[in-house]
């Protein structure tokens, strides 16, 4: 049980910062927020069932409708939690490659993203999973192996829904976040080498700023980084095995599962130790005090986003 009341406490520690720290109010800190609040979703709604089942010797007592609802909220939350780190990739990408259209990114469109991380992930999730969508062509082979009124919950998939659901829910956005992480890479190589040249022409306007947007990049690149490593052995299972007929043991498909949920409890303490703004947030949190922060909101939302240190 430590797992999921880590998770709970760690991102309602993070939700409790953004909220009264307003040096962390930032627009594109909702994405942190709002990726906090699935996180601890993944603690409330998916972690319990999945305990419940270790300690029940995988029986399954609560009805398949139930079942169905508890398989369909773990896939919807892990394709939240990547579409947030999608979102967070492009916020990255325009604030070192296309900083004027960074710029325009108001918090109507933060909140239009928003929507979209929580919004699409019910199309891959809930609609085909309540359907039974990944059972067609499969029906005899799961009969046989799970009869009717048996007391499991198993999640067996056919290979076009794997594929196609796999696909959409981790591979895509994980090469569209490694395209994003090159980009800003090879950007910010680029503008350090001009800095470099002002610095020794005597000139350094702009030299701070640049440093918190590159640093803010890198850590994202590693929270990025631990969420596909976290995942990766779950999806390459949930593609293999089909594909070989269903032959991979149940304890590797145990130990990815939980890797994967893992991941969840993870982020609070990615930000405590690579970002200096959260770090004092989370210390004035655990010591009772509140932000003494008083600069006007139009200021504070200028300032740098996500992973910026003070």
């Amino acid at each position: 049980m430590c797992v999921p009341i880590t998770t709970i406490v760690g991102n309602g520690v993070v939700i409790i910062a953004f909220f009264t720290h307003r040096r962390l109010r930032t627009v594109t800190n909702y994405f942190v927020a709002s990726l906090a609040i699935a996180d601890i979703g993944v603690a409330v709604f998916v972690m319990p069932f999945a305990i419940y089942q270790q300690l029940s010797n995988k029986n399954w007592t609560l009805g398949h409708t139930m079942c169905l609802v508890n398989t369909s909220s773990d896939v919807m939350l892990c394709t939240i939690s990547i579409f947030h780190l999608s979102c967070m990739a492009i916020d990255r990408y325009l604030a070192i490659c296309r900083p004027f259209l960074h710029e325009r990114m108001t918090k109507k469109i933060v909140l239009l993203m928003l929507l979209a991380c929580w919004i699409l992930p019910l199309f891959i999730s809930f609609v085909p999973i309540m359907n039974e969508w990944n059972l067609i062509g499969i029906e005899d082979y799961y009969d046989c192996l799970f009869p009717e009124g048996a007391p499991m919950c198993v999640f067996v998939v056919n290979i076009p829904f794997s594929l196609i659901c796999s696909s959409f829910a981790f591979y895509v956005p994980v090469v569209f976040m490694i395209i994003c992480n090159v980009k800003i890479y090879m950007a910010a190589r680029h503008q350090a080498m001009q800095i470099r040249s002002l610095d020794v022409m005597g000139h350094s306007k702009g030299k701070g700023k640049f440093k918190q947007e590159t640093k803010a990049a890198k850590t994202l690149g590693i929270i990025m980084g631990c969420f596909s490593v976290c995942w990766f052995p779950f999806f390459i299972f949930n593609v293999i095995d089909p594909i070989i007929g269903y032959k991979i043991p149940y304890i590797p498909w145990l130990v990815a599962l939980w890797l994967g949920y893992i991941n969840s409890m993870m982020n609070p303490f990615l930000y405590y130790y690579f970002n200096r703004s959260f770090k004092a947030a989370f210390k004035r949190i655990f010591k009772c005090r509140i932000s003494t922060d008083k600069r006007p909101s139009s200021l504070r939302d200028q300032r740098p986003c996500l992973y910026t240190p003070v």
